[in-house]
């Protein structure tokens, strides 16, 4: 057997246990064969795996290839339809601006129309006015027609009234002249006019008669004052130095020295029309006393020299609680004072 150990020191022979012997060139020739088959087969390796790897490489780059295709349709179509998106955009927008308008038109209808409405609403409204107006004229025009006849008796009386109204007017011109000369009349006052004097009548529902006293004529005398008034209702009016005028309705009769009550007589601010009745049936309502001219309970008296004393409201007065419903201030001056006889 072949024990695996070579004898090298003969380069000629080569000593193998094998029972035989084995040449140098025909080892190295083994060798040189076994070494190309090696190689080959290597070659033939590397060839497959170069070939392989080759085909892998085409096959790569045909990839590659259809990936830049398709990358190249993808963004071809990408653009196209980012293209068609802007114009879809641009439609879209165009489509708002258009629904904007007809929205503007719609508003501006819908406007016009409430204008119409009101319009109509007023038209109706006046045509329903014409209406009742022409109903009510054609209702007039009827009464008038039927009131003709009334009408004209009614002239005709006015007719004849108006010929007696004629004969009292020229009576009335008569007993005016007659009443200038006579300076005792209400009318002659200087103080108050025909009318206020017609409105104070009213109100004390009493007729004024003559003056039975004039303080600067009669030099606000008393005696003068009881001598010419007393067992009478009395009117006073006064203007004071600044030109205001007030007054006093004095129901019962001033003669006498004593107190006396009367829920009728009043104090009156002339300027204002206003009448100030005693609070209660108690108040004094005039104090009497021969020797001094009229004094109102405690709240209006008139002195013997032209002065005037207010102490209002106290007894007069249950609807106010100021001096100023009557008169501004607690003393007065007097220009004129008149008294008057009133006839109840």
């Amino acid at each position: 057997m072949f024990d695996g150990k070579i004898d090298f020191m003969d380069f000629n022979t080569i000593k193998i246990n094998y029972g035989g012997k084995l040449t140098c060139r025909k080892i190295f020739k083994k060798k040189y064969i076994i070494f190309l088959i090696v190689s080959i087969i290597v070659l033939i390796v590397l060839i497959s795996i170069y070939t392989v790897k080759n085909n892998k490489i085409i096959a790569t780059q045909v990839d590659i290839k259809d990936f830049e295709e398709q990358k190249l349709k993808i963004e071809n179509s990408y653009n196209l339809v980012k293209n068609k998106n802007q114009e879809e955009e641009m439609n879209l927008n165009k489509f708002k601006n258009q629904i904007n308008v007809i929205k503007k038109d719609i508003y501006d209808i819908k406007n016009k129309e409430e204008r119409i409405k009101m319009e109509n609403r007023d038209i109706i409204n006046q045509r329903d006015d014409l209406e009742k107006k022409s109903t009510s004229l054609s209702i007039q025009l009827k009464t008038q027609y039927e009131l003709k006849d009334v009408y004209e008796q009614k002239i005709s009386s006015l007719t004849v009234l108006l010929d007696n109204l004629k004969i009292e007017y020229n009576k009335l011109l008569e007993h005016k002249e007659e009443e200038k000369e006579d300076n005792t009349n209400i009318k002659a006052s200087k103080i108050i006019t025909s009318l206020e004097a017609f409105n104070i009548e009213k109100n004390i529902k009493g007729t004024i008669g003559n003056k039975c006293f004039d303080g600067p004529e009669n030099n606000y005398s008393p005696k003068i004052f009881h001598d010419n008034c007393d067992k009478s209702a009395l009117l006073i009016l006064i203007k004071t130095d600044d030109k205001k005028r007030i007054g006093a309705f004095i129901k019962v009769s001033s003669d006498g020295l004593e107190i006396k009550k009367d829920s009728d007589s009043a104090l009156i601010n002339i300027d204002e029309s206003k009448y100030f009745y005693v609070g209660s049936e108690e108040y004094t309502t005039i104090v009497c006393d021969p020797n001094e001219l009229p004094q109102l309970g405690i709240d209006f008296k008139i002195n013997k020299n032209g002065k005037g004393v207010n102490m209002f409201p106290f007894h007069y007065g249950k609807n106010t609680d100021s001096n100023k419903d009557f008169y501004k201030s607690n003393s007065f001056n007097i220009e004129n004072l008149e008294i008057y006889k009133v006839t109840m």
